[in-house]
């Protein structure tokens, strides 16, 4: 009788709180409370199921032990693990402080699990520019969604700089990292601009879902788990000379502008200055443990940039390949009303 599927040795998630009920039963909460479960006993079974709660909690039973430790039936019992991992409540067991390893080597760790995803994934904008098929639309597609991305970044990154448990070290170095993020949208602008998009246009326009995908995604591990933000920082920010190279020759053969390619080129080389591809190794450095558990979810959240990335790559083919253009909706949509509604300035209170 076992339902923790894909654990080996279950235990309730650090950060769990449990206390006992008026009734007897029992409350879990977690991420101060926000998410929480009650659980109610007959008279005669409370201090079993207290009891095994306890077992749970220590992690020291593998999933079929604890399934025959279970004090009510299998319904029972799948009910009760299904309630508490739908609230994220349960995790593997901690591994020993051996069994762990440093910033360093999980950034190691890190960058060679990003290779293996990358070798297994393959983008088809890239494609499309190894084989010439890649049209004007499509490479100006791929410059409107590089201005959303630079151009929602620092949102994303913010909610990061309102915690209070990441160290000043590196939350010094977020900011930092925050900071030369800023206004690295104009640069993307003025290439845009160069083929006749205008930045009030860009302002109406709509990322396509996979790069708003990726962006709250980003957005959820800044406020949720910033280590995963900290380690998705290297793919999304690391050079990469091969598809510039690629992307540079086939602007040529359409007859893009260069004032089109050079702010591109420009923003990839800021990036390169910078060492922004480091930054992960730097912020990892302030850590000088990290459980398994971690580094596993933190490997999980590259391979998924790193998907994402590729879905976005095979969206900009589809979308703008087949003539969609930029997404600007506007047309149509009551936006009178909503200047009607606005608040008036305050300065006309005085």
């Amino acid at each position: 009788m076992s339902d923790f599927a894909g654990f080996q040795r279950p235990s309730l998630r650090p950060g769990v709180r449990s206390a006992t009920t008026a009734d007897g039963g029992i409350e879990f909460t977690y991420l101060d409370g926000r998410r929480f479960v009650e659980f109610e006993f007959d008279g005669g079974r409370a201090e079993k199921f207290h009891d095994f709660f306890t077992v749970l909690a220590e992690g020291g039973l593998s999933a079929a032990e604890l399934g025959a430790a279970f004090p009510g039936s299998p319904e029972e019992y799948g009910e009760m693990i299904a309630a508490l991992d739908e609230q994220g409540m349960i995790a593997e067991a901690e591994a020993a402080a051996e069994g762990g390893m440093s910033g360093v080597s999980a950034y190691a760790y890190l960058r060679r699990h990003a290779d293996q995803v990358r070798a297994g994934v393959g983008s088809p904008l890239v494609q499309a520019l190894v084989d010439g098929s890649a049209t004007r639309e499509q490479l100006i597609g791929y410059a409107v969604e590089y201005w959303h991305i630079t151009h929602l970044c620092p949102r994303a990154l913010a909610p990061a700089l309102a915690r209070d448990d990441l160290g000043l070290p590196v939350w010094e170095k977020l900011m930092h990292f925050y900071m030369t993020e800023r206004n690295h949208d104009r640069m993307m602008e003025k290439s845009l601009l160069a083929v006749d998009i205008p930045r009030e246009r860009l302002l109406r326009a709509q990322p396509l879902p996979a790069t708003m995908a990726i962006m709250a995604s980003l957005g959820v591990y800044a406020y949720n788990f910033p280590l995963a933000l900290i380690s998705t920082l290297f793919p999304m920010e690391e050079p990469e000379p091969e598809f510039l190279d690629l992307f540079r020759a086939r602007c040529a053969e359409l007859g893009l502008p260069e004032g089109f390619v050079k702010p591109i080129v420009s923003h990839s080389d800021v990036n390169e200055d910078e060492a922004h591809e480091a930054v992960t190794l730097d912020l990892l450095a302030d850590f000088p443990y990290l459980s398994v558990e971690t580094v596993r979810e933190c490997g999980k959240a590259v391979a998924d940039v790193i998907e994402q990335r590729a879905r976005l790559d095979a969206e900009i083919v589809s979308w703008y390949g087949a003539g969609g253009g930029l997404r600007d909706f506007s047309d149509g949509y009551p936006t009178q009303a909503g200047k009607a509604l606005t608040c008036a300035p305050l300065t006309s209170l005085a």
